[in-house]
């Protein structure tokens, strides 16, 4: 089987050097790794990094992931990749959608209900057999795949994360009582069914979702609706329970190796690469947390929301398959419905990450793909259609607005974008917000001359 992923590999890489696709330019893996060792200097975190686009890839890491021994980071180093996982949940249903055996308005709750009621059989303390016994008929009458995917419906998050917008706000003390819990018993594993019945969860129906800012599309993230998709892709195929569902199934040969699903355990259960706290939930002003959560279980909780452990390379490989030319994963006109308009900040399992380009061109300031946050972890992946190649991040921090992902993808996308068109791009930072980065960089574009990005 792995020779066989190793030939499939091969073969797609020469069909695409036939087809006249460039190599990356010289140059890039240097730039990659003092990229990294930037980012290291001054958020103290490993960083890794990865770039592939149709004939190559290049990768770096630096910086030290584990404290407690002193050991370095390696390409090899496998992360949490937490929410980046949405987007292989979410091209899994949409492989489904495009073989017309779902549609995206299709409503969930018939999807879904025989499946829990299938689990409450079996374990009677999950507490409820249908959506509507957590959220009301009413609610969940007109709950849909589509809004499922965009981030759209009203069913609450069990993250319980809630960070202090626009950071500094006077009296606001960051919260997040799921993170206590997980913490006081390290050891335990939190299902997708508990997530969902706990009480911040059940019979806490959101409403109708708003615009987090003026002029934008309505947004509201809850982890939940991907736990959920996962529940629609387990009842498609008939699993008895979700531990059954086979995350990879979509995938091409070569990667089905390369990514690990975490549904039990801890990090330490999967790779030697700790991940540290820093972020200031339920701290005094002016602390930050310090916690090694390279043993706690619920770094992984979510499931089909937040599970992928893998390689910085593999998870560009991820993003290559689902975003790129070749389209080996989803057909063109499906992909293109996952792909943010301008005024959105989500599309279908797809952030808008435009703002993490550092330009504002219709060219090269334009990206889109998928943010990940989870205890003691942050990442992102992009894939940049003006140069046709995925770039992915993964540190061994977590800080309350993933600024340290946030601009390593933007000095990996400058040093990319400034080899491939021979100019010299330099990049400024500022906090940047939760969901996009806070990078300025040297503009590449004619229309983009006059004004660097803000």
């Amino acid at each position: 089987r792995r020779q066989a992923g190793v030939l499939a590999a091969l073969a797609a890489l020469l069909a695409a050097q036939l087809h006249g696709a460039a190599a990356l330019p010289d140059g890039l893996q240097a730039k990659l790794a003092q990229a990294a060792a930037e980012v290291n200097g001054k958020f103290n975190c490993s960083v890794s990094i990865a770039v592939r686009d149709a004939v190559d890839r290049a990768a770096a890491a630096y910086g030290t992931v584990d404290f407690s021994t002193g050991r370095q980071a390696s390409t090899a180093d496998r992360y949490p990749w937490g929410s980046v996982t949405k987007l292989l949940t979410g091209a899994s249903v949409l492989r489904l959608v495009a073989k017309g055996k779902l549609s995206l308005d299709d409503e969930v709750a018939p999807l879904v209900d025989p499946f829990l009621a299938r689990m409450a059989a079996s374990d009677p303390s999950q507490g409820f057999s249908s959506m509507a016994d957590l959220w009301g008929p009413e609610n969940v009458s007109g709950t849909t795949i589509r809004q499922l995917l965009s981030m759209t419906s009203g069913i609450p998050d069990f993250d319980t994360a809630t960070p202090c917008m626009p950071p500094g706000r006077a009296g606001c003390v960051p919260t997040d009582p799921l993170r206590k819990t997980l913490y006081s018993d390290p050891a335990h594993n939190w299902s997708p069914t508990r997530l969902m019945g706990v009480p911040w969860v059940a019979e806490h129906w959101k409403g109708r979702c708003k615009r987090l800012v003026p002029m934008m599309r309505p947004f509201c993230y809850s982890s939940t609706n991907f736990v959920l998709l996962g529940m629609v892709l387990a009842a498609r195929e008939k699993d008895a329970t979700w531990e059954t569902l086979d995350q990879a199934a979509p995938l091409p040969a070569y990667l089905k190796e390369q990514l690990v699903f975490a549904t039990m355990g801890s990090p330490r259960n999967y790779t030697p690469v700790h991940g540290y706290d820093h972020t200031t939930y339920d701290m005094p002003p002016g602390v930050l947390n310090s916690h090694d959560n390279w043993e706690v279980s619920g770094v992984f909780s979510g499931w089909t929301a937040s599970d992928i452990v893998a390689t910085a390379a593999a998870v560009a490989d991820l993003t290559w398959e689902v975003y790129g030319p070749d389209h080996n994963i989803l057909p063109e006109e499906v992909v293109n419905l996952m792909i943010p308009a301008k005024n959105a900040i989500y599309g279908l399992a797809t952030f808008n990450l435009d703002r993490n380009t550092g330009q504002t061109g219709a060219k090269y300031g334009h990206a889109y793909g998928h943010l990940g946050a989870t205890y003691g972890y942050q990442s992102a992946t992009a894939y940049f259609p003006g140069l046709q190649a995925a770039i992915t991040v993964g540190t061994n921090i977590e800080r309350d607005f993933q600024e340290q992902p946030a601009q390593a993808m933007c000095l990996a996308y400058s040093a990319l974008a400034g080899l491939s068109t021979n100019r010299t791009v330099s990049c400024t930072f500022d906090s940047g917000s939760y969901f996009s980065g806070g990078c300025k960089c040297t503009p590449l574009e004619d229309e983009a001359t006059e004004t660097l990005f803000a």
